[in-house]
């Protein structure tokens, strides 16, 4: 069993904006993408705004948000411009955001917007998912370990009995692998609490979306199938893949974002085996 790249690459094809298309190429075919410089990335690179961040669901005018922003990073990676300006000034709007205490934590100024209940500046849950995103990106592309450790910090004292971070427990708490595993290694008691959480809930009544997803931060985190849990997931997301080369969300998902994870996801496995 594998994933069907050249059925996934027709379903963003077909669905995508011209921004997640671009990131398909960047994915598939750099050297293409670099030789076409499809005016999508411009256009992405001009929603930065001036000290770095990115403005809510990407709407230009809108007020900054910090997952917007930790996104970017990703997306940013993908369109091969991890070396660029756009990409620093993100990682240290991000580094220079943090509280004092380890947290980000939405503006109010989203509320006027109708954030997700993940994007509420007002919940603890919505800290915990925010801190543990943004935590997640800059283990995974900045050198400074000092605001991931902070937060990491601060993410302990929000583990439960179970290992999993309170409140969105599976997102928040896969989101979290790389910020744990770049402050203290995949053996440490922290660390193996998340994974072995996360291993207790997967099921097959997971969807796409959300396999996917934990997938790219475990292989973030430095995880291969020699992992328990990542073989598991894996298995199940091969399965997973519809017949028009898509994968099952969760409502709020977007097809084509989990299509592209998916696509990440077995570029990155195939080349370990």
């Amino acid at each position: 069993m594998a994933i069907d790249i050249a059925r996934a690459r027709a379903f963003v094809g077909a669905h995508g904006t011209p921004l997640e298309q671009a990131r398909l190429l960047g994915m598939l075919e750099p050297d293409r993408l670099r030789a076409e410089a499809p005016p999508a990335i411009d256009g992405f690179l001009a929603l930065q705004q001036p000290d770095g961040s990115f403005p809510f669901d990407l709407v230009a005018g809108r007020p900054s948000a910090f997952s917007t922003t930790a996104y970017a990073l990703y997306w940013l990676h993908e369109l091969r411009q991890s070396d660029s300006a756009a990409m620093q000034r993100a990682i240290d709007y991000l580094s220079e955001h943090q509280t004092r205490g380890g947290i980000w934590r939405e503006s109010p100024a989203l509320q006027a917007f109708n954030p997700p209940p993940w994007s509420d500046p007002e919940s603890t849950p919505a800290d915990i998912y925010t801190t543990a995103l943004c935590a997640g990106a800059l283990a995974v592309f900045s050198d400074d370990e000092l605001p991931v450790d902070r937060a990491v910090n601060w993410l302990q004292t929000q583990q439960a009995r179970d290992g999993l971070l309170t409140g969105f427990r599976t997102h928040s708490s896969w989101l979290a692998v790389p910020a744990f595993e770049k402050i203290y290694g995949q053996e440490t008691r922290a660390t193996r609490r998340l994974i072995a959480g996360l291993g207790e809930t997967l099921s097959k009544q997971w969807t796409g979306s959300m396999l996917a997803w934990m997938l790219q931060a475990l292989l973030d985190a430095g995880y291969t199938t020699r992992t328990a849990l990542v073989e598991r997931a894996w298995e199940l997301l091969q399965a997973n893949q519809q017949p028009d080369g898509s994968f099952t969300i969760d409502e709020e998902d977007s097809a084509v974002q989990t299509t592209l994870s998916a696509i990440d996801v077995a570029l990155r496995l195939d080349a370990t085996e």
